[in-house]
């Protein structure tokens, strides 16, 4: 499923450092730049690109948790109690229509793309400082760009609710009617803040993962038979895949944590911010 990743804010303008072409260190460190493709000397020809129009897009997210116990106390054997306890927290994410300019590759970036890519030697130095082997690369591969400034606005809350119970023995009388208490307590906070943003931002963008083949596991991706992230004097010769940088492939970093959020934007489309 096709996955868009959400930039840390929407400060990046379209001809900042998230571009088509360039290699980042992770989706959640575009800022963290490697190389940058398709320039003058780079030696690396990108694939064409391709641009279409999706007009008014708004998107909304939301997350709510809820903790909640209850406690139950017998006193001296004469009264019982009880605590029913629930924290919560929310937090939603709206953000205005606005028009988006998509741009993404036309065609798919090859293998033997990937490994003059591999070569770099800033690219090349990420991958070799892997601690469970070879780090993979991430190349934007795709752009949202919000041709209009939009509105983007956050709101947090959390909730506290007490509540406490009580009985005691039956009281004396013609009927026996047993004593009881209760009390309730509850509080809620809510924050809202909201700005707009300029016009002409990246409001998500994809990747493409340059790593080596994972034997036994690997169909449907390009790959080639020459040496991978070898580097001068090593024996060792790994198939170089590039593929769709999904929930996945992210999954499947062992180099990063995987700490984020997923949302379903349609049947077609998913994103992630961290």
């Amino acid at each position: 499923m096709p996955t868009w990743f959400l930039p840390p804010d929407f400060t990046f303008a379209a001809d900042g450092p998230i571009q088509l072409g360039t290699v980042i260190a992770h989706p959640k460190k575009p800022t963290q730049v490697l190389a940058t493709l398709g320039s003058p000397g780079s030696g690396i020809t990108l694939p064409r690109t391709g641009t279409l129009t999706e007009p008014n897009h708004a998107h909304n997210r939301s997350q709510a948790k809820s903790n909640g116990f209850s406690i139950w106390a017998q006193i001296l054997a004469i009264f019982s109690a009880s605590v029913d306890t629930e924290v919560g927290s929310s937090a939603a994410h709206s953000y205005s229509a606005v028009d988006h300019e998509v741009r993404t590759f036309a065609e798919p970036l090859t293998a033997e793309a990937a490994l003059k890519i591999a070569a770099l030697p800033a690219v090349q130095q990420h991958i070799d400082t892997g601690s469970f082997g070879k780090r993979p690369v991430y190349i934007v591969s795709g752009v949202r760009i919000a041709k209009a400034s939009f509105t983007v606005k956050k709101e947090t809350g959390e909730n506290h609710k007490i509540e406490l119970s009580g009985s005691g023995p039956p009281v004396p009388g013609p009927v026996a009617v047993e004593l009881g208490a209760s009390a309730a307590h509850s509080r809620e906070n809510m924050l809202t803040d909201s700005y707009n943003t300029a016009p002409e931002i990246v409001f998500a963008y994809r990747v493409h993962v340059v790593r080596p083949k994972r034997v036994g596991i690997e169909t449907e991706v390009y790959e080639s038979k020459s040496g991978f992230m070898t580097g001068p004097g090593r024996d060792v010769e790994l198939a170089p895949v590039v593929v769709e940088g999904t929930k996945q492939e992210l999954d499947l970093d062992f180099e990063e944590e995987h700490e984020y959020e997923v949302t379903v934007i349609d049947d077609d489309n998913i994103c992630i911010s961290f």
